[in-house]
């Protein structure tokens, strides 16, 4: 039962505002903008908590849901929780926004239109939702009413200190930076208990220099809310600790290298296979008929998270052979080539792999959406099977 990994940037503010100071004044941009209605348009609780926004109902809550199957408490039969335990992975901790509003304002516009993953150790990330940009924008000025560009005035050397006596590497990767420790983070290492759900969610430090408005990332670590502990540091050593993660020098990221599709295999494979390693493992919990997904199809067939409905039911083989709903809500096969050869859905599936490299496909959405990509052998399955004409 893997889910949508929703993690999406809203917050709650209203009311009317002054125009931004002009570029290098110093001053505060205050600029009050109420996005309530895309709050609820995106469906931003579903996953976060919102401040002064109502929480999803449990049903409509991915969050919830998950914990509750974890801890026993959903009402369901015994076997069937058994089942869905073993596939949960994913969105059992997500970040609150309750300190959103330490963020820049301009990143989390860009952020929103092209997403990328801030927070290594959780499987989820935020998908690539269906906004313009101006709904980026609002959404962007409803959660980040204040944005200042005041400078931080602290002493990098001495942060860097600060940062290696503190052990900050212990819950945060410094991807690029001397301070990063990849042996603790590595795949599959474990936390000391209670710092394994603060692993989960702290964030990548390279980012903190774009995501956080200088300032605020000095108060911040001064006087941290949520999950981060207080550090005891002064405002002085929180403002070095700032300078440090602001100013040091970080490695250029290695290039990720496309994804090589894999060609078809020579040996026969069915639909039962391609359900049980793929349409039914990844797929089914956004498109399947609502009746099969407790009464909500998913976005990708009863529609959600901003996306329009498309029908597609992939909880059966004859719900995958009638295929999606377009832009026109006309019926069309998920199996046809687009102008390159390629099976529509094989297309997404690739897809997913350009954008977990920083990349965008025109008019593609890589799925599954907010989950790392399928592994190519699994796309390579799915391909195989559709060249094979879909035996069951």
């Amino acid at each position: 039962m893997r889910a949508l990994g929703l993690i999406a940037l809203a917050a709650c503010g209203s009311g009317s505002g002054s125009s931004p100071p002009s570029p290098g004044s110093g001053s505060a941009s205050i600029v009050r903008v109420d996005a309530t209605e895309l709050i609820a348009k995106y469906e931003c609780t579903r996953c976060h908590e919102v401040p002064k926004v109502a929480a999803a109902v449990r049903d409509k809550h991915c969050v919830a849901c998950h914990r509750q199957i974890l801890d026993g408490t959903f009402a369901a039969e015994p076997e069937r929780l058994a089942k869905w335990r073993g596939r949960i992975t994913s969105l059992t901790d997500v970040p609150s926004l309750a300190g959103a509003d330490r963020l820049r304002r301009a990143w989390v516009r860009d952020f929103l239109l092209r997403p990328h993953d801030v927070r290594p150790e959780l499987v989820a990330e935020m998908p690539r939702l269906a906004l313009a940009p101006a709904d980026a924008e609002k959404l962007a000025g409803h959660l980040v009413p204040e944005d200042r560009a005041d400078p931080v005035d602290g002493d990098p050397a001495a942060g860097e200190q600060l940062f290696r006596n503190l052990g900050c590497a212990r819950c945060h990767r410094f991807t690029g930076a001397s301070v990063d420790d990849t042996a603790m983070h590595a795949t599959g290492a474990k936390q000391p208990a209670p710092l394994d759900r603060a692993w989960q969610l702290a964030p990548d430090l390279r980012y903190a220099r774009d995501r956080v408005q200088p300032a605020q990332l000095a108060a911040w670590i001064a006087a941290p809310r949520g999950l981060m502990p207080k550090l005891g540091v002064d405002d002085a050593q929180a403002r070095d600790l700032a300078a440090f993660l602001a100013r040091t020098p970080l490695a250029a990221l290695p290039p990720r290298p496309p994804a090589k599709r894999l060609p078809v295999l020579d040996r026969a494979v069915t639909w039962d296979e391609v359900e049980a390693k793929v349409f039914r493992n990844v797929c089914w919990h956004c498109h399947a008929v609502p009746d099969f997904a407790r009464g909500d199809g998913g976005p990708g067939n009863s529609g959600g998270f901003g996306f329009a409905p498309r029908g597609l039911d992939v909880s059966s083989y004859t719900g995958i052979a009638a295929g999606s709903l377009d832009d026109e809500g006309e019926r069309r096969s998920i199996f046809a080539q687009l102008p390159d050869g390629t099976p529509r859905v094989v297309a997404h599936l690739l897809a997913r792999h350009t954008e977990a490299a920083g990349g965008i496909v025109d008019g593609i959405r890589g799925m599954p959406l907010g989950l790392p990509p399928l592994p190519l052998e699994e796309i390579q399955l799915v391909e195989t099977w559709i060249a094979q004409g879909r035996p069951r």
